[in-house]
C-alpha cells in the first residue's frame, strides 16, 4: 500500500513538473527578452551620443542642396501672386534662415543635444514668435542669435558663441553659421565653402517655385561676402 502511494505521489509531482516547466521556461525567455530590449535601448542611446551634431547639421543641409526637388521660398508673409508661398518654413522649399533652423533641428533629433533645439527656442520665445504673428515655424536671419540666446537662458552655459566676422574670417570652423543680420545666413561646411539657400540671386538663376532648384540652394564661396557675425558651436569651451 505504501508503495502504491509513493508511485501515485511521484506521478503527481512529475505531471506538476511538466506543467510548471513551460511556465518557468517562458518566464526565463521573457526575462531574456526584457534584458535584450534594455540593451538595445542603451545601444541606441549611446549611438546618438556619438553622433556629432555639426556633422548631422551639415549632412542634412548638403542633402537638401543636392536634391533638385527643393527650391527657394521666402515664406507666407512675403508671398505674392508672382512669388507664391511654397512651404519654406515647413519643408520642400526653404529660405536662408529656415534651411539653417531645420538643419539644426535635424541635428537635435539625431543627437538630442539641446543646444541645437533652435526651432523649439523660436516657438517659446514670445519676443521673436510674435514678430510674425505666429505665421512662421522658424525665425529669420535677424532672430537666429536671439533664439540661440533663448536656448542659453534654458541651458545655462551654452557652447554657442558669437564672433565678429573680421575676427574669425581667416579661421573659420566647420559648422560656423555665417550671418548678415536682417539679410542672409549660411552654414560653413569647410574648405572655404558654404551651403545656403540663396534664392534667385545666384549665378545659376532660378524662379520662386517648387522644384526649380537652379542655384537657389547650393554651395558657395564663403569669403568676400557681406557677413558681419559668426555663430560657433565649441563644446570644448
Amino acid at each position: 500500500m505504501q508503495t502504491k502511494k509513493f508511485f501515485l505521489l511521484a506521478g503527481i509531482f512529475s505531471i506538476a513538473g511538466i506543467l510548471l516547466n513551460p511556465v518557468v521556461s517562458e518566464s526565463k525567455r521573457m526575462s531574456d527578452v526584457d534584458k535584450s530590449t534594455v540593451t538595445d535601448v542603451i545601444r541606441v542611446s549611446e549611438a546618438k551620443n556619438k553622433i556629432d551634431p555639426i556633422d548631422a547639421m551639415i549632412q542634412w543641409a548638403t542633402n537638401i542642396a543636392n536634391d533638385p526637388v527643393h527650391g527657394y521660398s521666402q515664406g507666407a508673409e512675403n508671398a505674392t501672386a508672382r512669388n507664391p508661398y511654397t512651404g519654406s518654413r515647413e519643408g520642400v522649399d526653404y529660405d536662408c534662415s529656415s534651411l539653417v533652423y531645420w538643419a539644426m533641428d535635424y541635428a537635435y533629433r539625431q543627437t538630442r543635444n539641446p543646444e541645437f533645439n533652435l526651432i523649439n527656442a523660436w516657438r517659446k520665445n514670445p519676443e521673436c514668435y510674435s514678430r510674425y504673428k505666429g505665421e512662421q515655424v522658424t525665425g529669420d536671419a535677424d532672430t537666429i542669435w536671439m533664439d540661440m540666446a533663448f536656448i542659453n537662458d534654458f541651458q545655462g552655459n551654452s557652447h554657442w558663441k558669437k564672433f565678429a566676422w573680421k575676427d574669425v574670417k581667416n579661421d573659420l570652423k566647420r559648422g560656423d553659421i555665417l550671418c548678415y543680420p536682417e539679410e542672409h545666413v549660411a552654414i560653413y561646411i569647410g574648405d572655404g565653402k558654404t551651403v545656403e539657400a540663396r534664392g534667385v540671386n545666384n549665378p545659376r538663376g532660378g524662379e520662386y517655385r517648387t522644384g526649380d532648384q537652379g542655384g537657389e540652394i547650393d554651395f558657395y564661396e564663403a569669403q568676400n561676402r557681406n557677413w558681419t557675425e559668426v555663430y560657433r558651436y565649441d563644446p570644448a569651451k
